[in-house]
């Protein structure tokens, strides 16, 4: 039986706030706010932020990313995928009209025609679409960002963590200053 690898605790993934997950996040932070971490984004007032790709739909086909064909709550980025997606009896209607409109099978027509025979379909829309990123989340350490697209992919889909400079965010700055050169520090609660 193989046994998953144990990590240590960490508050990046979690776990609660005592003095060896608060030594692990100011080491983290140190890292990635005045250490080698900086190097590979270029700011110690690292703010990092994962954003979930996003897809808009309704553009102006010569102003978008590509084209879509939409259905009801379905979408397909291309004939090629809509046709796969089509029964037998489906197939052979859209190879008539195809045949009908540039004498060829649907496959068969260039894609150009293939997206207008789309467009002409009951029901059917196809428009333009752009990707946008949203921002999801922000961090104070790249591991607590990465930890969290771990946690959460299966319900945002594609993630990514971005570098946001908070050199303007003062509030921000004074906090981790203040764990950085040990003005904030973990103190156990006192028990009565």
């Amino acid at each position: 039986m193989t046994t998953a690898p144990v990590t240590p605790p960490s508050l990046a993934t979690g776990d609660v706030l005592n003095a060896e997950t608060w030594a692990d996040f100011e080491q983290r932070l140190r890292h990635d706010c005045v250490g080698q971490g900086v190097r590979s984004h270029g700011t110690a007032a690292a703010l990092f932020t994962v954003q979930a790709k996003k897809i808009d739909y309704g553009f102006e086909v010569d102003y978008a990313e590509g084209r879509v064909v939409r259905l009801e709550d379905r979408t397909w980025f291309s004939p090629k995928a809509y046709w796969s997606e089509l029964d037998r009896n489906e197939k052979a209607c859209l190879n008539r009209k195809a045949q009908d409109f540039c004498d060829c099978k649907f496959m068969h027509a260039n894609e150009e025609d293939q997206w207008e025979l789309l467009a002409e379909l009951e029901d059917h829309t196809v428009t333009g679409w752009n990707t946008r990123w949203e921002i999801v989340n922000s961090h104070f350490t790249k591991d607590a960002a990465e930890a969290f697209i771990r946690r959460k992919k299966h319900d945002y889909g594609e993630m990514r963590v971005r570098v946001e400079s908070q050199y303007f965010a003062w509030e921000f700055e004074a906090i981790k200053t203040a764990i950085l050169d040990g003005t904030l520090t973990y103190s156990p609660k006192l028990q009565k």
